[in-house]
């Protein structure tokens, strides 16, 4: 539709018989009065037993008097088996602390074992730089440094090519 045509819509469309809502509320009543609704019956349609209510106090309380406890079974708690496997596990801890002989400190280990072991982990360059701080390494200490060119060649000949070129 065009902009200029919905401005101009005056009805809405939707369309009623004549007089309905004057005649609306007596076709209501008609209806309502012939079902009985609004007359209504006397009865709601729900029926007790006689004596109904003078009684179920003392059935309940009957059938409460006849029901028989049943033994109550408690469960072991895990709590208790967590309690003692953690202290357990404190004195082998302590035992194994205060009674170990063999210490471990870095004299013990091989040195070969640690190059081994910084090899496989693939460590960068900047991983290694970040544990050394600046006032601990200086340039005078790579001053005196030879290097054979035996040491060079082979460093060399295992290096990749794209591994030499910089960013």
């Amino acid at each position: 539709m065009k902009k200029e045509r919905i401005h101009n819509i005056k009805d809405s469309g939707f369309k009623t018989p004549d007089h309905y809502f004057e005649s609306l509320d007596n076709q209501i009543f008609e209806r309502l009065n012939e079902k009985e609704i609004i007359s209504g019956s006397k009865t709601p349609g729900f029926t007790v037993p006689n004596n109904y209510f003078n009684s179920v106090e003392t059935k309940i309380l009957e059938e409460l008097k006849t029901t028989t406890k049943k033994p109550v079974i408690t469960l072991k708690s895990r709590n208790t088996f967590y309690y003692i496997a953690g202290i357990a596990a404190s004195f082998v801890l302590l035992f194994s602390l205060v009674f170990n002989k063999d210490r471990i400190s870095f004299e013990n280990i091989d040195t070969a074992l640690i190059e081994n072991y910084l090899y496989y982990e693939e460590y960068t360059n900047d991983d290694f730089a970040s544990l050394f701080k600046t006032s601990d390494i200086s340039e005078t200490d790579f001053i005196d440094i030879n290097i054979s060119e035996e040491t060079l060649n082979q460093y060399f000949e295992n290096i990749e090519p794209e591994d030499l070129i910089f960013e």
